[in-house]
Formats: structure tokens, C-alpha cells, sequence
């Protein structure tokens, strides 16, 4: 028989059962993707956040905490949005309200500030974490910097609407005037314009700061002379003297001492208080034009290469239109003087034709006192050939200085009651004879009157340009003259049968010395159609062409009868 003594070793407990270990092993995994989680937020290149769904929790975020400075609790109630531009805060708090109320994509592009003070664009996007029963647990999201993509497309943006402002004016100092207040509201705090004047001379020509209430201060800072030296060490002088850009991302004050020209000049840049300076020339053609500065003066904000590089392209788009328009005033300036040497010709050319065309008319008058010499018939003939030659030169002279009074805005009209069949009779009859020289059958058909209000001298230079156009590309072929009333309106028609223009060549044969054919063929200055047109236009009416190269030419002056 054998006896057994009691077990006093402590009790095995039961084996869990396969529930609860899934559940500790499920704990445990929550546990490791939380500690991973936090680790992420904690290195993350970009700004990583999650927040609990219930309202004014604190979000939960290393790597906004690094970015912008803000505390964890400063980030409570709102305070987050602090670290916005406060031009973004309204838009993205409402962006986050319509997420939270309907449990959709959270998406914002805001202005975020750093650390050290200066803002960076962003795009933040959040998705809410839910619950098997749908409810939000809390959401998780990122900041992404997209600081270059937006300042690529501000700038983009600005050098297109620059462009625009350049393309708008043909004046240089619009142009620069422009420029100035357009970087100022993008680019800098200050933006100084030089530039290089014919002389060879330097002047300031803009200054604008961004702060109304700096006038006083603007207005002496434009009164500085940016003097190129033999060594300039001043950045715009630099510009001006050697086309060289200057960036500074840090001015200080041992900088100013070094740069400035003098105490006065050192005293006005301490003043201005700038903290970051670019210089860029205004290069066009391979000449150096002038010079832009833009400055910092209040931001935190610092130049670098990228501002540069923009700077550079601005520069070179005010360039090109500061070339452009002091290309076109130069072009002005010529016309003007060519028009002033052309009235000053025609007048002294005119002055030595007077007393010719008297002596002629004392030599017919001569002539005719001896009939039965032989010499008459030669003489005659002479006198006359002089007396064409000075009204041509007469005609030409009047032409020239037309032109000149219409470019000097002079030109006008003495209007009169003027019969137009009179006149046209009278033009005709005086060029009958040269169209007999021509061998040209010329017709003329007008009305018995045609009564109208005209500046009877000019009707009588666009019927003479007309019928000299038919006679020179006309000649030896029927010309026609044709005077009809058309209700309220005349309309005079001059036909040729000459060698006709060809329709490329119209749209310039109304415009001043415009021609269809060589000069070098047919002479003449180019003025007759472009008068014609002139003068008509000035009486109310219009001058129109018909024809085909080869077939002749007709043109037709429409002018009205009656004023209103």
C-alpha cells in the first residue's frame, strides 16, 4: 500500500484562449504603427500633422513644431493659423470647416512662416481616419512645400503683365514709370530706376517705395546721382559703368560705408534702411541703357541667385522697350526735321520761280511785239516749255509743303460756295492741251451746275492730281472725266486705259510717297494720291480705286453735297 503526499507547487494556469491573444497580439501591433508613427512626424522631410476629431484639440506635429517655431500649444484654439499669411487664414479655416462637416478631402494652398520669418507656400492636404462605424477618429495629413512652383507662376505671371504695361506705351518714362510701381507691389519695398541720357549723363529717373508715406524720403533719394567712378563700388554705379548685376542678400552698415560716394549719400541709405539690395543693368543692342535696384527694406525676406536670375529677365524686357521707344522718338525727331528742311526748301525753292515765270511772261510779251520776225515760232515755243516746267515746279513746291502742314496738324480748308461742274470743266480744259501732246483721246462729261460748299482750290489739286496720274501711266489711251450727282452725293470719275496697278500695290498707293511702279520709270514724289485722299477725306467724302493690272484704272471721289 502506498501513500502519496499532497502537491504544494503552484497551480499551472489555463492557456488563454485563441480571442484574447489575437486581441494582445492586435494591441501590441497598434502600439508599434503608433511608436512608428510618432517617429515619422518627428523626422519627416515635409510637414507631417494629425489632429483628434473633436474640436479644439491640439494637433500633433514635430515637424510643424520645427518648421514654424509654434509650440504645441500655441497651436491650440485656432493657433495654428497664426503661423499663416493672414491674407490665407480666412480661406483655409473655411476649407477646413467644409471638411470636418462632411468628412471629405481637406486641400488648402497657403502662405506658412518659418522660422526665421519668412513665408513659404504650401499645399496641405488631410483625409479623416474612420472608425468601423464610419465615425472620424482623427485626421492625418501633410504640408507640401510648393514655395518654387508658386513663385515660378507669380513670376511668370508678372513678367507677362509687365509686357503688357510695355507693349501699352511708346514712352520711355511711361514705360519705366510702370516698371517702378509694378515691382514694388511684387518684387521689393523699393525700386530705383537710372538711366544713361544722350548727353552721356546720368539721372535718376524713378524712385518708388512701396509705403506712401515715405515721400518725403523718396523724393531725396532721387535727387542722388549714381556717378559712375573710375572704380565704382557703388552697386548701380557698377551697373552703369561696367553692365555688371549686383546681388546682396545681407546689407549692412560696414557695407554702406564701403559703398557709399559720400557722407550725405551713407546718411540717405541709412535712412532708406535697406537689408537686401539687386542691381541689374538695362542692356539693349550691346549698350548699357541704365540701371534697376530693387530693395528690401521691411521683410524678413533675403535676395538670392533665383532673384537674380528674375531681376535679369525683368531688365531685359524694360530694356527692350526703352530701346524701342527711344528708337521711335528718334524716328519722330527725324520725321520732324525732314518736315521742317522740306518747308523751308519749298519755300526757297519757290522764291527764285516768281521772277522766272515774270521774265517769261516779259519775253512772250516781247516776242508778240514782233510778229513777222522768224525767231517767234521758236521763241514761243520755248516760253511755253519754261512756263509748264515752272508750274510743274510750282505744283510739286505746293505739294511739299501740303505734306508738311498736314504732319504740323495745319492743313485745313477755306470752304465756299463753289460750283463743281465749273470747277471740273476748268481743271479739264487747262490740261486738254497736254493730253492732245499725248495723243490721247480725253472726254470730259459734267452736269450744267453741280452746287455745292468745297475749298474750290483744293477740289482743283485732287482733279489735278488725278488727271496727272492718267496722263503718266495713261498715256495714249482714252482718259475720261465723268461728273454725276448720285442723290446727296457728287461722284467724279477719272478713267485711263494705261497699264493699270496691281491689287498688292493698292493698299499703299493712298499713303504718303506710296507708288506702284518705280520711280526710277515714271519719276514723281508720291505725294498726289496720298493729297488726294487727304483732301478728300478732309471734305467729307472718300477717293476709291478700280482696276486691273494691264486694263487700265479708275477713280472714283465721292464727296457730299450737302452739310450737316
Amino acid at each position: 500500500m502506498t501513500s502519496s503526499l499532497p502537491d504544494f507547487s503552484p497551480p499551472v494556469p489555463a492557456p488563454p484562449s485563441s480571442t484574447e491573444a489575437a486581441l494582445r497580439e492586435e494591441l501590441a501591433a497598434v502600439r508599434e504603427d503608433a511608436e512608428r508613427l510618432r517617429m515619422l512626424l518627428g523626422t519627416a522631410a515635409q510637414v507631417v500633422w494629425t489632429t483628434h476629431a473633436r474640436v479644439n484639440t491640439s494637433p500633433v506635429s514635430p515637424s510643424w513644431t520645427a518648421f514654424t517655431g509654434q509650440t504645441p500649444e500655441a497651436m491650440r484654439n485656432r493657433g495654428w493659423l497664426q503661423a499663416l499669411h493672414p491674407d490665407d487664414r480666412g480661406g483655409t479655416w473655411a476649407a477646413w470647416e467644409r471638411a470636418t462637416a462632411t468628412s471629405m478631402r481637406f486641400e488648402a494652398r497657403y502662405r506658412l512662416r518659418r522660422a526665421d520669418g519668412v513665408y513659404v507656400w504650401m499645399l496641405a492636404r488631410g483625409v479623416p481616419v474612420l472608425a468601423p462605424n464610419g465615425d472620424v477618429l482623427e485626421w492625418v495629413g501633410t504640408c507640401i512645400d510648393i514655395h518654387a512652383q508658386c513663385l515660378g507662376e507669380e513670376r511668370a505671371a508678372f513678367l507677362a503683365r509687365a509686357g503688357e504695361l510695355f507693349s501699352s506705351s511708346l514712352e520711355a518714362s511711361t514705360t519705366l514709370a510702370s516698371l517702378a510701381n509694378l515691382s514694388v507691389s511684387a518684387l521689393a519695398d523699393w525700386c530705383i530706376v537710372d538711366l544713361r541720357q544722350p548727353g552721356g549723363h546720368y539721372q535718376r529717373v524713378q524712385v518708388v517705395a512701396a509705403d506712401p508715406a515715405q515721400a518725403a524720403l523718396v523724393s531725396a533719394v532721387r535727387e542722388l546721382k549714381p556717378l559712375p567712378g573710375e572704380r565704382p563700388v557703388y552697386p548701380p554705379a557698377v551697373a552703369l559703368a561696367t553692365g555688371q548685376s549686383t546681388v546682396v542678400p545681407e546689407v549692412t552698415d560696414a557695407l554702406m560705408q564701403a559703398v557709399a560716394q559720400d557722407a550725405h549719400h551713407l546718411e540717405m541709405m541709412r535712412r532708406v534702411g535697406m537689408r537686401s539690395l539687386i542691381t541689374v543693368p538695362l542692356l539693349a543692342r550691346g549698350h548699357i541703357l541704365g540701371a534697376l535696384s530693387f530693395l528690401i527694406t521691411t521683410s524678413e525676406r533675403r535676395y538670392g541667385d533665383d532673384d537674380l536670375k528674375f531681376a535679369q529677365e525683368l531688365a531685359n524686357l524694360a530694356a527692350l522697350a526703352v530701346d524701342n521707344a527711344r528708337l521711335l522718338q528718334d524716328a519722330r525727331d527725324a520725321v520732324r526735321l525732314r518736315d521742317e528742311f522740306l518747308s523751308v526748301a519749298s519755300h526757297e525753292l519757290k522764291t527764285p520761280l516768281t521772277p522766272l515765270s515774270l521774265k517769261l511772261q516779259a519775253l512772250s510779251r516781247a516776242v508778240r511785239a514782233h510778229p513777222d520776225s522768224p525767231l517767234v515760232p521758236v521763241i514761243e515755243s520755248h516760253v511755253e516749255t519754261g512756263h509748264r516746267q515752272v508750274r510743274r515746279l510750282t505744283e510739286l513746291m505746293n505739294d511739299l509743303l501740303d505734306v508738311s502742314r498736314i504732319s504740323a496738324g495745319t492743313f485745313s480748308l477755306q470752304r465756299e460756295a463753289v460750283d463743281l461742274a465749273v470747277v471740273v470743266r476748268e481743271v479739264c480744259e487747262r490740261f486738254a492741251p497736254r493730253f492732245e501732246l499725248e495723243h490721247c483721246d480725253f472726254t470730259v462729261e459734267t452736269p450744267d451746275t453741280v452746287p455745292g460748299s468745297f475749298d474750290r482750290t483744293r477740289l482743283a489739286q485732287v482733279l489735278d492730281h488725278l488727271l496727272d496720274n492718267a496722263l503718266k501711266y495713261g498715256a495714249g489711251t482714252p482718259v475720261s472725266v465723268r461728273l454725276t450727282v448720285d442723290g446727296a452725293v457728287a461722284r467724279l470719275r477719272v478713267r485711263d486705259g494705261g497699264i493699270g496697278i496691281a491689287p498688292e500695290q493698292r493698299p499703299r498707293l493712298f499713303e504718303r510717297y506710296g507708288r506702284a511702279v518705280s520711280e526710277r520709270h515714271y519719276g514723281g514724289l508720291g505725294l498726289g494720291l496720298y493729297l488726294t485722299r487727304t483732301i478728300v477725306e478732309a471734305e467729307g467724302g472718300h477717293v476709291s480705286l478700280e482696276s486691273r493690272l494691264g486694263e487700265g484704272a479708275t477713280f472714283e471721289v465721292v464727296l457730299p453735297l450737302t452739310r450737316s
